[in-house]
C-alpha cells in the first residue's frame, strides 16, 4: 500500500513539472505588453517590453476580433500584461545560428518548393526536427534548413563574390546588433551588396568605433586598383544623421598601409584618387581611423566598391 502511494505522488510530481513548463513560452519578436488587448489605443504595461528569446508563463487567454490574445507573466518578475498569440511559442525554444548561407524549403526535404534562403549569421529557433531538416523561426519567417547548416556563432562563414576578384570571406571586429533576430541587419557583408537601403555599423559599445575594422581575405592574390565608399547609413538623410560617419578610413593589405579621407554629406561613392593606388594580397582590411558624429555613437559604413583584378605582380600570377 505504502509502494502504491509513493508512486502515486511520484506520478503526480510528474504531472505538476510538466503542467508549469507547458506554460512557459517563448518570445518571438520585440514588442510591448498592454493592459487592454484589442483596443484602438494600447495602454502599455510599465516596464512591460519583452525581447526575442524571454520566457513568459501563460495565465489566461481570450480572442477579440478574430484575434487571440494571452495574459503572461514575465519569468522571473511580477511584471503581467497581454500579448498576440503570434508572438510567443509554447515551450523554452532552442536557439542556433545558420553558419553558412542557406536554401529554405516548406517541407523537411529538399526536393520540396523553396522558402527562401536564411543567410549565415542568422539566429534562429528551433521549433521541431524531421530527418536531416529542422524547422526554424525567425522574425517573418518560418521555415525548414538541413541541420547541417546549422551550428555555433564561432563557425559562421560569411563570403562575398566579387566580379573580376572571386570569392572572398568577410569578417569584421564587430556590429551593431539591434536584438535578437536582426543579427544580419548591419552585418558587414552589407558593405559589398550594391545597395545604399543596408550599412555595416560597428558595434562597439559607447565608443565612435574607432579601431574597428573589417577584413576581406581572398581566396587568391589580388591587385586592387580602386576603392570607392559610400559612407554612413545612406538609407536616409535621418538614418544618416543619426549615426557617425567615417572620416578617415585606414586600408592594409599584405603590401600597403594607406589612409583614405572621406568628406561628410556625400551620399555618394567617394573614390578620393583612389584610381592611382595599388594594393596587393590575400588579405585587404579596412579599418575606421576617425568619425564624424552623429546623435548615436555607431559609426556605419554603406558601401565599399573594389576594383581590381586576380593575381599580384609581387609574386608572377
Amino acid at each position: 500500500m505504502k509502494s502504491k502511494i509513493l508512486f502515486a505522488i511520484f506520478l503526480s510530481g510528474i504531472f505538476l513539472f510538466n503542467c508549469g513548463n507547458s506554460k512557459l513560452r517563448t518570445i518571438l519578436t520585440d514588442t510591448t505588453l498592454v493592459e487592454n488587448p484589442g483596443e484602438k489605443k494600447p495602454v502599455f504595461v510599465q516596464n512591460g517590453k519583452v525581447k526575442r528569446g524571454e520566457y513568459v508563463k501563460f495565465l489566461e487567454e481570450k480572442t477579440l476580433d478574430g484575434k487571440k490574445y494571452f495574459l503572461v507573466q514575465v519569468e522571473g518578475t511580477s511584471t503581467k500584461g497581454w500579448i498576440e498569440d503570434k508572438a510567443v511559442r509554447e515551450g523554452k525554444l532552442e536557439s542556433a545560428t545558420v553558419i553558412l548561407d542557406s536554401d529554405l524549403f516548406i517541407r523537411p526535404n529538399e526536393k520540396s518548393e523553396k522558402a527562401g534562403t536564411a543567410k549565415s549569421g542568422q539566429n534562429v529557433f528551433k521549433l521541431e526536427t524531421s530527418g536531416n531538416f529542422v524547422l526554424i523561426q525567425f522574425p517573418g519567417k518560418e521555415a525548414y534548413i538541413e541541420l547541417k547548416n546549422l551550428g555555433p556563432a564561432n563557425m559562421v562563414m560569411r563570403s562575398v563574390n566579387f566580379p573580376g576578384l572571386g570569392k572572398a570571406v568577410i569578417t569584421s571586429s564587430s556590429q551593431y546588433i539591434a536584438s535578437e533576430g536582426k543579427e544580419n541587419e548591419f552585418d558587414p557583408r552589407n558593405l559589398f551588396d550594391g545597395s545604399l537601403q543596408t550599412a555595416w555599423c560597428e558595434g562597439k559599445n559607447n565608443d565612435d568605433g574607432v579601431g574597428e575594422w573589417v577584413n576581406v581575405q581572398f581566396d587568391e592574390y589580388v591587385s586592387i586598383y580602386g576603392i570607392g565608399v559610400v559612407n554612413g547609413y545612406a538609407k536616409s538623410e535621418a538614418n544618416y544623421k543619426n549615426n557617425n560617419r567615417v572620416s578617415s578610413l585606414r586600408v592594409t593589405s599584405d603590401s600597403a598601409d594607406l589612409t583614405v579621407d572621406l568628406k561628410d554629406d556625400v551620399y555618394d561613392y567617394q573614390d578620393n584618387g583612389s584610381g592611382e593606388m595599388t594594393i596587393t594580397g590575400k588579405n585587404i582590411k579596412f579599418i575606421i581611423n576617425g568619425a564624424f558624429k552623429g546623435k548615436a555613437s555607431d559609426t556605419c559604413m554603406s558601401e565599399i566598391k573594389i576594383s581590381g583584378t586576380k593575381g599580384s605582380p609581387y609574386h608572377g600570377y
